[in-house]
């Protein structure tokens, strides 16, 4: 986690920071972390604003952008699946 943020992100958050940058819904990545649609909002939330993030998209760019999350970690489907 690089050095320069004053309060790094907790595994929670950076799980579902991974899923939503998957393409799931707050209701979905709910379901995935054993947690509620509210739960999965504060923890988007927190992470935004220890991101200085103004929106769940910003937070997910960002945190990509600090290697925070990485694509080879994001659950996408197959694209070549038929």
């Amino acid at each position: 986690m690089p050095r320069n943020l004053a309060h790094p992100l907790t595994g929670s958050e950076l799980d579902a920071l991974r899923l939503a940058a998957s393409g799931y819904t707050s209701r979905q990545i709910a379901t995935r972390l054993g947690t509620t649609e509210t739960g999965i909002h504060l923890r988007l939330k927190s992470a935004a604003t220890k991101l200085g993030a103004r929106s769940r998209t910003h937070a997910v760019v960002t945190a990509l952008r600090l290697a925070l999350i990485r694509f080879d970690d994001l659950d996408l489907p197959d694209q070549h699946a038929a």
